[in-house]
């Protein structure tokens, strides 16, 4: 089964992230669902990435596309995980979550991470459902050019 993962410090939006995808609320971490045109993907709820803990590590080897949150402009922490997930083979998508909660929608933060990593980030509201269509077809469209 395909999977994609959802990487990001806590309380950085990942578990309303996988709401927003799968358009229904679930409890399990692990879960089978469908995103979008694409069935039979697992979506894995990782915990975050600033708790010691090996659960996101194995998590990183195993995915095909990884979800990257950055939730504030304090993100060296997931630089560091976006260079380890593309060192484990997986496609990157860097979103900038909560995206409703900056007056700008999160397009300085998205371009300051764009500066430093050179990765588009995709400004994404769980809450108001903004850019979760875009996101649902990047994540389609990384998956589909690796079949």
């Amino acid at each position: 089964m395909r999977q994609v993962g959802i990487f990001g410090k806590r309380k950085s939006g990942k578990s309303a992230l996988m709401y927003a995808l799968t358009k229904h609320k679930i409890k399990a971490t692990f879960k089978a669902m469908e995103i979008g045109s694409v069935t039979k993907v697992m979506l894995v709820d990782t915990v975050g990435v600033d708790v010691e803990d090996s659960t996101a590590e194995k998590s990183a080897q195993s995915v095909e596309v990884a979800l990257m949150l950055i939730a504030n402009d304090s993100f060296e922490l997931e630089l560091a995980w976006i260079s380890k997930l593309k060192k484990s083979g997986s496609e990157v998508i860097v979103v900038i979550s909560q995206a409703d909660k900056f007056a700008d929608g999160g397009k300085a933060l998205a371009a300051a991470v764009n500066e430093v990593s050179g990765l588009k980030a995709l400004c994404v509201s769980s809450q108001t459902g903004e850019g979760v269509e875009e996101l649902d077809e990047e994540i389609n469209r990384l998956l589909g050019s690796r079949d």
